[in-house]
């Protein structure tokens, strides 16, 4: 029996013994998105016209609650590599493993939990089947760690709250080292359509500069309406002259029925990103800067399946420097799917 397979049937047989050893309430939930993709344009000419499909992403969760104050969830993930080389057939990992304590307007988690980094953005794009928040997709941060976070609020109108966590700054990947990453969101939310953030976090590395990110966010969510403006800024400390990353992002989705929402979204990367050649599913050229854009419309067909015609188109400047060409502009038109359980 394969790794993968012993994964999924402890995960499942786990979720049934602890049901019926301590009564408590269980569930499964799981969500599926992909694209039927085209590269239509790239600056690495050995991509461009490749086409297929892809598995994005693949998610089953048990979510697990023991009475009102403590409760757990343990999530299994799937996905494929998307960096247009790999033959493997798609990595199952664990991504969630935490149990939770919550007191009043308090909750206490201990084990692998999302990060502040881009929790309250993600939430309030609500958009990750079709593509991710700036801060994941340009490689400056992680959605998980292991480690101990807290979150709630500091007023009884949950107007005024925070994010703060203590990580081993492995996401994923089990401590090594001493090191560690601090994380910590503050956040406002003035009316139930409204939110805004403050955020920092700073990561102690062992063999690579140490980072610093900040942002700022404001978000606006209603059932017929989103909008969101983001400033990212990261700093990685060097011996010699420090490596800053700056990314200025704004978005707009509007109901135009029922069950279709048009989006757009505009991402300005001030700063060559180092790791842009890493970047799954749409590799940025690593030497200019450039401006990203997302379009489309995502149609619901039933409550929990959707489908979404878009394009992705990366501008890139001329390189800073001397002698390097403007890479060419990439084009990937897409047909994302995707849906609950």
């Amino acid at each position: 029996m394969g790794l993968k397979r012993i994964l999924l049937f402890c995960f499942a047989a786990l979720a049934l013994v602890s049901g019926l050893a301590h009564g408590g309430e269980g569930k499964f939930s799981g969500a599926v998105f992909g694209d039927i993709y085209w590269i239509a344009a790239d600056h690495d000419s050995t991509i461009e016209d490749l086409n297929g499909l892809w598995l994005r992403r693949i998610n089953l969760t048990h979510d697990y609650k023991f009475d009102d104050e403590f409760s757990s969830r343990v999530r299994l993930e799937a996905q494929t590599p998307g960096d247009f080389e790999s033959d493997e057939i798609m990595l199952v990992f664990i991504k969630d493993a935490w149990v939770k304590w919550t007191t009043g307007n308090q909750n206490i988690l201990v084990g692998l939990s999302p990060t502040p980094t881009w929790s309250l953005v993600e939430e309030m794009w609500g958009l990750r089947f079709i593509e991710k928040v700036p801060t994941e997709l340009q490689r400056l941060g992680a959605s998980r760690d292991m480690g101990l976070a807290a979150e709630g609020s500091f007023d009884s109108g949950k107007k005024f709250g925070y994010h703060a966590m203590v990580g081993n700054g492995n996401a994923q990947v089990g401590e090594q080292d001493a090191k560690k990453k601090g994380y910590l969101g503050l956040r406002f939310r003035p009316t139930e359509s409204w939110a805004i953030e403050v955020y920092g976090d700073y990561e102690d590395r062992v063999d690579s500069p140490d980072r610093q990110t900040y942002h700022g966010f404001v978000g606006y969510k209603t059932s017929t309406l989103r909008a969101g403006a983001q400033y990212i800024r990261q700093v990685r400390n060097a011996t010699g002259e420090d490596v800053e990353l700056s990314i200025a992002s704004a978005y707009i989705e509007a109901a135009v029925t029922d069950k279709a929402w048009l989006f757009a979204r505009v991402d300005r990367n001030f700063d060559p990103n180092p790791e842009g050649d890493r970047i799954a599913y749409i590799p940025f050229d690593p030497t200019a800067a450039n401006t990203f854009v997302l379009a489309g419309i995502d149609y619901w067909a039933r409550e929990n399946i959707g489908f979404s015609p878009n394009v992705e188109v990366v501008v890139y400047d001329e390189p800073e420097t001397v002698g390097l060409p403007t890479p060419d502009t990439d084009v990937i038109p897409r047909l994302t799917f995707h849906f609950t359980f």
